[in-house]
C-alpha cells in the first residue's frame, strides 16, 4: 500500500509538471505555432514555441516570443532561451489631439512558468518618454543563480501629437 501511495505521488508531480511549465498566463495569448528543434528516438523532441500577447495596457501592440518546451523524459525545467518582437499592430487612440498610451512601467505581462516553482520567463513594458517609444524585454527569473537569458524589443509610436 504505502509503495502505491509513492507511485501516485510520483505521477501526480509528473502531470503537474507537464501542465504547468507550458502554462502562459496572460489573457491575450495565442499560439501562432511551433518546430521540432531536437529530435530524440526515445524521448520527446525539443520544441520551440511562437507565442502572441497583447499589451493588456496598449491594445494596438502585439507582443511575439518564443519559448522552449524540452521533450526530455522527467526533464525539471525547460530552456531559458528565449526571442522577442514587438509591433504597433493596431492604430494608436488619439483623445483631444493627444495619444492615448499607457506609460507605466510593467515588469509582469505575461509569464510561463519554465520549472517546478523556480524559474519563470516575465514580459516587462517600460516608456521612454524621449523618444516616445514602448521598450519591452523577455526574461528569465530564478530563485538561485538565474541564467540572465533576455531578449529585448521597442515599438517606436512616432512623433506625439501634441506636447
Amino acid at each position: 500500500m504505502k509503495k502505491n501511495g509513492i507511485i501516485i505521488m510520483i505521477l501526480s508531480a509528473i502531470l503537474i509538471v507537464l501542465f504547468s511549465v507550458s502554462l502562459v498566463r496572460a489573457e491575450s495569448a495565442v499560439k501562432i505555432g511551433e518546430v521540432d528543434c531536437v529530435k530524440r528516438l526515445v524521448q520527446g523532441n525539443d520544441t520551440i514555441k511562437v507565442i502572441r500577447v497583447e499589451d493588456p495596457d496598449n491594445p494596438f501592440v502585439s507582443i511575439y516570443f518564443t519559448t522552449i518546451k524540452s521533450g526530455a523524459f522527467l526533464a525539471m525545467a525547460d530552456p531559458s532561451n528565449t526571442a522577442i518582437a514587438t509591433r504597433l499592430t493596431g492604430e494608436i487612440p488619439v483623445k483631444d489631439g493627444q495619444q492615448i498610451i499607457d506609460k507605466s512601467t510593467k515588469t509582469d505581462i505575461a509569464h510561463i512558468s519554465k520549472s517546478i516553482g523556480s524559474k519563470v520567463m516575465r514580459i516587462a513594458r517600460w516608456y521612454d518618454h524621449e523618444k516616445n517609444t514602448l521598450v519591452y524585454v523577455v526574461y528569465t527569473t530564478k530563485m538561485l543563480d538565474g541564467s540572465l537569458k533576455h531578449s529585448l524589443s521597442v515599438v517606436p509610436l512616432g512623433k506625439p501629437l501634441a506636447p
